[in-house]
């Protein structure tokens, strides 16, 4: 297989990767077997009172048993963080030719891998079986997500052949994650206001890398920049 053909790949890869992992856990809030942290009585999965994470858990607040949308999120969680690390393998080449741009890009590359297996640890983590495990990845996941994030800003908008337009997309997931980060470490403990900043930042990361997944995958077949 031909190396540019192998990154075409990875980033469409990418991109599948993302989209499945919208869809899987909006289903898998459609099969959550109730409840939430505060009151386990409430019916289904409350938009503003559920974490994400509660999908993945394999018994519900709610007593019942959780195992189909316990699936769902955990593919959902696997197949993203599986489909990111070939992307995150192949953006390096992109700035080969400028030795500060491809380290700082190997950086964010490195950072960024052990955010796609956080992600993935998770479906090996449920919240109600091993909280320590859970969280561990759930703070990883996070906090190693912000430096791909700010570094890959950096490399595209100081690489003249990459379109801005790539790097202001993580740019405004920078400032969304930076935000989360303040939420979570420093933030309000109101249920609301953190179940809804999960989901602000956690789509806003799907979107984000679909988009760039589909930037670099459409570089890379139209052969853009040159190695």
């Amino acid at each position: 297989m031909n190396f540019t053909n192998w990154k075409k790949w990875a980033y469409f890869f990418q991109m599948v990767g993302c989209a499945q992992y919208i869809l899987l856990t909006i289903l898998g809030m459609f099969f959550y077997a109730g409840g939430t942290y505060l009151d386990p009585n409430i019916p289904g999965y409350s938009f503003f009172g559920n974490f994400i994470s509660d999908i993945g858990r394999t018994v519900a607040y709610s007593g019942d048993s959780n195992l189909i949308a316990f699936l769902f999120f955990s593919i959902a969680f696997f197949i993203v963080g599986v489909s990111l690390i070939p992307a995150f393998i192949a953006f390096p080449g992109f700035f080969k030719n400028n030795p500060a741009l491809k380290w700082i890009s190997i950086i964010g590359s490195f950072f960024g891998i052990f955010t796609a297996f956080c992600f993935s640890g998770i479906t090996f983590a449920p919240a109600d079986i091993n909280p320590i495990g859970h969280r561990f990845f759930v703070y990883g996941g996070f906090l190693s997500g912000l430096f791909p994030s700010i570094l890959f800003t950096i490399n595209i908008l100081l690489k003249k052949e990459y379109p801005n337009r790539f790097g202001f997309n993580f740019m405004v997931f920078t400032i969304i994650l930076i935000g989360y980060v303040i939420l979570l470490f420093a933030g309000p403990s109101s249920l609301i206001i953190q179940v809804t900043g999960q989901k602000i930042v956690l789509y806003s990361f799907a979107i984000c890398l679909f988009i760039h997944g589909y930037g670099a995958w459409k570089i890379e077949k139209e052969c853009k920049i040159k190695e």
